[in-house]
């Protein structure tokens, strides 16, 4: 039987292993028929307010919301120390562990890489002969005939093809020097395509000697040296003089 009426007290949850002890503050009497008014846990994934006026973790920009006049100084001063380039969305160079690959080489570069791989397969026959004139002795006597009769007018020079000793060493000197510049036409050719700049150089060097060959020109000889000189103009016109700048630019940022 009751006593007395009243709020009736409940008695305090007990105490479960493992969680929190409640502070005071958190444990509220109730009476019959009334809610608990104990605040309810924080549901996971619930972030707070990052600052005033910032919307919070997971949640949409309001229609016409700015970001702080802060936040937009930080974003200026970050982009300010990039380069055009590395600001560029998606640019390599913007991260530091950023690929040597070389970026997209321009149709000009292109061309002038395909006319000197061109002059290189030319300067390849030239291999070729060579080496069937110093296999094949039917083909060594023709070709010795013939120098020495356009040599008739300089006994000395037509003496020297009759000794077949300095013959050969003639022709196998001719044959390394003439495969040497044939796997350099395709070195050229091929580091030209990647944008290095000493290939460039290398091929205007190359280029200006090249007209040493026309003391005794033939047609195979202008062809080759018209392709690399042509190819050469190419690789210092724009956008072709651009490309090699910013390839030279990107190669030396990599090295800091």
């Amino acid at each position: 039987m009751r006593l007395f009426s009243g709020p009736v007290l409940e008695p305090a949850a007990a105490r479960v292993p493992g969680e929190p002890n409640k502070s005071e503050s958190e444990t509220f009497m109730t009476t019959p028929g009334e809610e608990s008014t104990e605040r309810p846990p924080a549901a996971p994934g619930n972030y707070g307010e990052i600052s005033p006026g910032v919307p919070r973790y997971g949640q949409y920009a309001p229609a016409g919301w700015e970001p702080p006049q802060e936040v937009k100084d930080a974003q200026k001063a970050s982009l300010s120390n990039m380069s055009p380039a590395s600001a560029y969305p998606g640019f390599g160079g913007a991260t530091p562990n950023a690929s040597a690959a070389p970026l997209g080489a321009p149709a000009k570069v292109l061309v002038a890489a395909r006319l000197i791989m061109l002059a290189g397969v030319i300067q390849a026959m030239s291999v070729v002969a060579l080496l069937a004139v110093l296999v094949v002795p039917t083909l060594k006597a023709s070709v010795l005939e013939v120098l020495q009769s356009s040599m008739a007018g300089t006994p000395a020079v037509a003496e020297a093809y009759s000794d077949p000793a300095l013959v050969n060493a003639a022709l196998f000197i001719a044959l390394v020097i003439s495969l040497a510049m044939a796997v350099t036409y395709f070195w050229l050719a091929r580091a030209i395509r990647r944008g290095a700049t000493w290939a460039r150089t290398t091929a205007l060097i190359l280029g200006i000697m090249s007209f040493a060959f026309l003391v005794q020109p033939n047609l195979l000889a202008i062809a080759q040296i018209v392709l690399g000189l042509v190819g050469v103009f190419l690789l210092y016109r724009s956008p072709a003089k651009e490309f090699f700048m910013e390839q030279k630019s990107r190669r030396s940022a990599l090295k800091r």
